[in-house]
């Protein structure tokens, strides 16, 4: 599903999603964007924080009292999520996603999905953590110990650096070698993958150090 024009456009733009979340996190994560859409009923969710939405997306099978001020787009396609049909109409450098981790597990590896076919950076977070792919060439300044955890949704071939556990062009798979679990030395943690496909699990603690990161470069990274 591909929008020559976009309804949407934000340098950074917050996704609300209608899973797990709450109001505390929404208005801490919407301190970050320059504009807010909800997923279908993600808009429920972010009324509840307080959070003005610009437009919300879906295919409205959660809406039955949108307010007939609220900027809209029914989108009913069902080969899409609402969470894909946002990243369809929306023109952003960065996107951030609450909501669209925990709750249903088919959700949120349909949310994951969609950011392997996203040329764009995304940072789906929740109340203790980051994911988000990583670029073909990925550098970042965390503090010692910090907990990271890598998972290929591909198979791929990465180097890592900067970590207690590093790999030097390694074949990464579902099916074999992965590497969550780990913790960085302090200082900068480095990361080469031959092609993107490689999700990244940060705390939240980090999302501004991530955004600077991805800023420096993400989009240029991901298209080669």
């Amino acid at each position: 599903m591909v929008y020559e024009n976009y309804i949407c456009r934000a340098p950074r733009t917050l996704l609300i999603g209608a899973g797990p979340s709450s109001p505390e996190l929404i208005r801490e994560i919407s301190v970050y964007s320059d504009a807010i859409v909800a997923a279908d009923g993600g808009f429920w969710a972010a009324e509840q924080a307080g959070a003005q939405v610009v437009l919300v997306v879906g295919d409205m099978d959660s809406q039955k009292d949108l307010p007939t001020s609220q900027a809209a787009a029914h989108i009913t396609d069902q080969e899409t999520t609402d969470f894909q049909k946002c990243l369809a109409v929306c023109d952003a450098d960065i996107f951030l996603g609450v909501g669209f981790l925990g709750g249903r597990l088919d959700h949120q590896l349909a949310a994951f999905s969609a950011l392997l076919n996203e040329p764009r950076p995304v940072i789906l977070i929740d109340e203790a953590q980051l994911v988000f792919v990583v670029p073909q060439k990925f550098y970042v300044d965390l503090e010692a110990e910090t907990p990271v955890g890598f998972y290929p949704m591909v198979p791929i071939v990465a180097s890592l650096h900067g970590v207690r556990w590093p790999l030097s062009n390694a074949a990464m798979s579902p099916m074999g070698q992965i590497a969550t679990s780990n913790f960085a030395l302090g200082g900068v943690l480095e990361i080469n993958v031959d092609r993107p496909g490689l999700l990244a699990i940060l705390p939240r603690r980090d999302l501004e150090t991530v955004l600077a990161a991805l800023d420096r470069g993400f989009g240029k990274a991901h298209h080669q």
